[in-house]
């Protein structure tokens, strides 16, 4: 093999000699001058002087390659070696693309320069990085490059073939001149070679001697240009050859719906959503005491059987007429629906004014827009029988934490920071009173989080499984199922058993407040339950009903005085809600007052073809292998 090696070279060589004298014989010479040749490169600049390249077929279609660059750097400065592009895929057909795995990789030089190595392969095309970057280099220096690469063979019917790029067209220099063996386990039986730009059919020389071997050789090939040579072996020289494919990505592919694919992604659904299913339907029901009437707890001494409440089966309410006992409205609007509204905010400022801790009192919009305000007076100091609860009392402090009086438009500039410590006060008061398994607003979030995590894990599961396979239906199916967890967050914070014995109490007088009638309350202390119950009104959204019933009230003569905690223009004179316009009067400005200062308090803060070379299918850059280089 070495003797082969040795005749092939020579035969190369002395092509390449005698195309540069124009003595090759007369089809070759012909061939040559068909095109035009290119330039020279000019003097000083960069240029490849001799490419040499060896090419052994190996039985199993793997090929060792050995490429000698000769690469003079002329006056160029800076510089610090070479740079090898070698294509190692192309495209196959609309689904696959063919590889060349390239392994072993080494690289040496007969004259010094450096030979460090830095291998990089990104989108499609293995790059080589040849050199020290401490060191630079200038002169002719040679580089031999020696590589294997594997699934090289095409085979056919009659002939197996390699239709190889042994000088790629990427290279940015020119190359004075560059000789190909190539030589394999049987006798080659034709041989074919072309040159010139991505195309080209231009043929250069070539010889196939007594061994078998072939050798090609061509003068200069400009930047650009290349040279592809084409080596038939006799059919079955190769067994099992045949081109190395890899599926290409595609989205219908990456999401194939089959059978398996279905099967799984179900399984993961039921497995992950039935799961979060189950959590709800128990950790997040709420509790109940079982053998009680609803809204009362067991007496005293009686065992306290809890269970949970029924799923799709409610208690039925019974009217309650007053508020449950010591609840106040914040503290109703939250055990209602597990939330820290900011109505209930809203309400608990109203239930301050009720209760004599502040006034409220209209005036005019500061902006001179012609709207209404309304300032907040602080009228209860220190020291009071009605104690605050701790919620209320950072209210109260938030409110006037520059003086006794506020605007309700100025609490914009700065109340939400203070809205969110009120509102995590109420989620801590009604958990201590023990109405909650726990907090609610952590309970949630902690769910959230855990939603929000599997949509992420689930996110970057869909992305692998598409890369690499075709079961991104699978992925897919983990992200809806935090989705679906996401969702259910809300349902996971739970009453203890004293909670829902409370909340049917609120339901009871929810009821109330919808349905009492002018009548009924007349017979009441209506001025006193009108002014008491109109903060619970507000959480139940039915204020303005409730003010109706005794705008009702008041039309049929009935007196209904001026709330002491409300100051504006209710009527005409200002006296008091003795007629049913001046009651209308107040509802408006109490859904005004409620709006403007739910808005107040919220507001944010500013701030390669398996084709033949033979038969007329040839051309420069249309084998596998090639690539190109340079200097860096």
């Amino acid at each position: 093999m070495a003797v082969l090696r040795v005749l092939t070279r020579t035969v190369a060589s002395t092509l390449l000699g005698v195309m540069s004298t124009g003595v090759l014989p007369l089809p070759a010479t012909a061939a040559v001058v068909a095109g035009a040749p290119p330039s020279a490169a000019e003097p000083g600049a960069e240029q490849v002087r001799r490419y040499e390249v060896q090419l052994v077929v190996r039985r199993d279609a793997s090929m060792s390659v050995q490429e000698t660059i000769t690469y003079d750097f002329g006056t160029a400065t800076g510089r610090h070696g070479i740079v090898r592009d070698i294509p190692v895929s192309h495209p196959y057909d609309a689904e696959r693309r063919r590889v060349y795995p390239v392994d072993n990789v080494e690289v040496s030089s007969p004259n010094g320069a450096p030979v460090d190595l830095d291998r990089r392969e990104r989108g499609g095309m293995l790059r080589l990085v040849i050199g020290d970057p401490e060191r630079e280099v200038t002169g002719v220096r040679t580089y031999v490059i020696s590589y294997d690469v594997r699934g090289v063979v095409n085979t056919f019917a009659d002939h197996d073939e390699l239709y190889w790029n042994a000088v790629g067209p990427e290279w940015t220099v020119p190359i004075s001149g560059a000789t190909v063996t190539v030589e394999g386990p049987a006798p080659i039986r034709r041989a074919s070679c072309f040159r010139g730009i991505q195309g080209s059919t231009e043929e250069c020389g070539r010889s196939v001697d007594d061994t078998g071997a072939a050798g090609f050789a061509t003068s200069l090939i400009g930047s650009g240009s290349g040279m592809t040579v084409v080596a038939a072996f006799p059919p079955r020289t190769f067994p099992g050859a045949g081109p190395i494919l890899e599926d290409v990505w595609s989205l219908s592919e990456a999401f194939s719906v089959t059978s398996t694919t279905v099967a799984a992604s179900l399984a993961v659904l039921v497995l992950l959503v039935g799961g979060a299913v189950v959590l709800v339907s128990s950790r997040g029901r709420d509790e109940r005491y079982l053998a009680t009437v609803p809204g009362l707890e067991p007496a005293p001494g009686r065992a306290r059987l809890v269970g949970c409440v029924p799923l799709f089966r409610r208690d039925p309410v019974a009217v309650q007429f007053h508020p449950p006992e010591g609840l106040r409205p914040g503290q109703l609007g939250t055990l209602l629906d597990e939330r820290a509204h900011v109505v209930d905010v809203t309400a608990t400022i109203l239930d301050l004014a009720v209760r004599g801790h502040l006034r409220i009192e209209e005036s005019d919009d500061p902006a001179g827009r012609g709207g209404r305000d309304w300032r907040l007076v602080r009228t209860r100091t220190e020291g009071s029988d009605d104690e605050l609860l701790p919620y209320e009392t950072a209210l109260v402090d938030a409110l006037f934490d520059d003086g006794d009086e506020v605007s309700l438009s100025s609490l914009r500039q700065h109340f939400r920071e203070d809205l969110v410590r009120v509102q995590k006060l109420l989620y801590q008061d009604v958990t201590g009173h023990g109405w909650f398994r726990g907090d609610p607003s952590s309970v949630r979030t902690g769910w959230q989080l855990r939603g929000g995590l599997v949509v992420l894990l689930g996110g970057a599961a869909t992305v692998a499984l598409a890369r690499w396979t075709s079961f991104g239906l699978v992925g897919l199916a983990a992200v809806l199922s935090g989705i679906v967890l996401l969702v259910l967050a809300s349902w996971m914070p739970a009453r203890t058993a004293a909670g829902t014995a409370v909340l049917a109490q609120a339901r009871g007088f929810r009821l109330y407040l919808e349905t009492a009638e002018a009548e009924q309350l007349r017979q009441e202390e209506a001025g006193d339950v009108f002014s008491r119950y109109l903060p619970y009104a507000v959480i139940f959204g039915v204020a303005r009903r409730w003010v109706g019933v005794f705008a009702g009230l008041a039309a049929s003569g009935a007196a209904v005085p001026v709330p002491a905690w409300y100051v504006g223009t209710l009527h005409p004179g200002h006296g008091g809600l003795d007629d049913g316009a001046g009651l209308d009067r107040f509802a408006s400005s109490l859904d005004a007052f409620s709006t403007s200062t739910s808005g107040s308090i919220a507001a944010a803060t500013p701030s390669s073809s398996g084709t033949s070379g033979f038969g007329g299918g040839g051309f420069s850059g249309g084998g596998a292998g090639g690539g190109g280089g340079g200097s860096w």
